[in-house]
């Protein structure tokens, strides 16, 4: 009877930390026009990484998203249009600017937004070893 009684206890405390991480990812999103999101941002490479701060605006059937890394250099901005289900790379940093690396980050970018819709935070190109990681930042207390 004890026994019975922990275990629910357990799946009821997953449960409620389920739905509390699910109705959490749904609210980060910017799902109305007029919303924006901001999350710490890294694409994991191989033998490097990109990191730094991505914000995400909602503009009615386009999601705008530029990622600043911490010296204020703006490393990446595309645009995502929603009824297209198409991402546009407006500008790469340097390194990265290649018509090959433009054509992985369009199609991994398409499916990292399909996961954030979906309330994932994370989204892994297994063939290329790329791991594209983003975690939602807080609004500061003012």
């Amino acid at each position: 009877m004890l026994l019975s009684s922990v275990f629910n206890r357990i799946l009821l405390l997953i449960l409620l930390c389920v739905s509390f991480r699910s109705s959490m990812a749904q609210n980060i999103f910017p799902a109305s026009e007029g919303e924006r999101a901001r999350y710490a941002m890294q694409i994991d490479f191989k033998k490097a990484y990109v990191s730094g701060i991505c914000i995400i605006v909602n503009d009615g059937d386009i999601l705008k998203a530029s990622v600043v890394n911490e010296f204020g250099v703006s490393a990446l901005s595309f645009t995502y249009n929603v009824k297209k289900d198409k991402v546009k790379i407006l500008s790469v940093i340097g390194k990265m600017n290649r018509w090959y690396v433009k054509r992985v980050l369009k199609r991994d970018l398409r499916e990292v937004i399909h996961q954030m819709q979906s309330g994932g935070d994370r989204y892994e190109n297994r063939k290329l070893h790329l791991t594209y990681t983003f975690s939602p930042l807080m609004e500061s207390e003012r």
